[in-house]
């Protein structure tokens, strides 16, 4: 749980590893807030399918410095020194929720480094997802934002202060009564989630990550709002590893539709859209993603092994 690894320029980064002590690595991306002991869950599964995780914490979150101007492209950057002080010369990379936009930037930057690519509700480019829809570009297939999608992930990072304000509030109160904050926040969810949140160990699996995720306070979580704003630097063409997204269509955290949006986006990539599921579906079914996401990789792996 309180493992760091030092980068080559003498930076340090929270690191959880999970799975098999040797097996095909994946990169896993926490979300937002999290931090890098949300995979515990993941641990069994991954040891059964032969995989290691190696979880990082992003800049404020867990055991992680904050950064002082976070981008999407300095900590596609981070990733990329991660998995090189790892040793990772090829990987999978898998992103849930807020870590979605830094797994999708990463395959990007990395090309054929990256040997599968998997999304679990990712968060998508929300602001070009919205100017493409302003302008017509956008097909009726997908729906508009939401007006309190477009408020949070949009209009609140413009006035940070009003923010960091909400957010110390939410943190408090979280710390304070943490069992109690988790079942009203499952209020204001869907039904698939609330069945999935009333059950124990995910409870505490989410409790547990979030406190971690606050260790430094909320930096890390107002650091993410702010990268998740902006339109993403990201070629999409330059996506070389093929690609799986599972979205739920009763997910009320992230904007569904922009998920789905995404998934266009990404050259290779299946959709799995999972009908009346929610945002928490990948506790019940971690297997199943980590199951896609190997088999994926191994077939690219073969393929690019016959080539050779």
């Amino acid at each position: 749980m309180g493992d760091v690894i030092e980068l080559a320029d003498g930076r340090c980064f929270g690191l959880a590893r999970y799975g098999a002590v040797d097996g095909d690595p994946v990169l896993a991306l926490h979300g937002a807030p999290a931090s890098r002991i949300m995979f515990d869950v993941a641990d069994g599964p991954a040891k059964k399918l032969g995989l290691t995780l190696y979880c990082p914490d992003r800049p404020g979150y867990g055991l992680t410095p904050k950064e002082d101007a976070p981008s999407l492209e300095a900590r596609v950057r981070d990733l990329e020194l991660i998995a090189d002080a790892l040793s990772l010369n090829q990987f999978s990379v898998l992103g849930v929720s807020g870590g979605g936009p830094y797994a999708v930037a990463l395959a990007a930057r990395l090309g054929d480094r990256v040997r599968g690519l998997g999304l679990v509700s990712p968060l998508g480019p929300v602001a070009q997802f919205e100017k493409a829809r302003k302008s017509g570009h956008i097909g009726k297939e997908h729906d508009r934002l939401s007006r309190g999608h477009r408020i949070f992930f949009l209009d609140l990072p413009k006035i940070s202060s009003v923010l960091a304000v909400q957010a110390g509030i939410s943190a408090r109160v979280f710390k304070a009564a943490p069992h109690l904050f988790a079942r009203l926040f499952a209020l204001s969810l869907s039904k698939s989630d609330r069945k999935v949140l009333q059950q124990p160990h995910v409870q505490e699996s989410l409790i547990d990550m979030t406190l971690e995720a606050l260790r430094q306070g909320v930096v890390g979580g107002l650091a993410d709002l702010e990268v998740f704003s902006k339109p993403w630097p990201v070629k999409f063409e330059a996506i070389t590893a093929p690609a799986i997204l599972w979205q739920g269509t009763a997910d009320r955290i992230v904007p569904a539709a922009v998920s789905v949006w995404l998934s266009g986006l990404i050259p290779n990539c299946r959709l799995e859209r999972l009908e009346d599921c929610g945002h928490f579906w990948v506790y019940d079914h971690i297997e199943e993603v980590l199951g896609g996401l190997a088999g994926i990789s191994r077939s690219a792996s073969a393929g690019a092994d016959a080539a050779d």
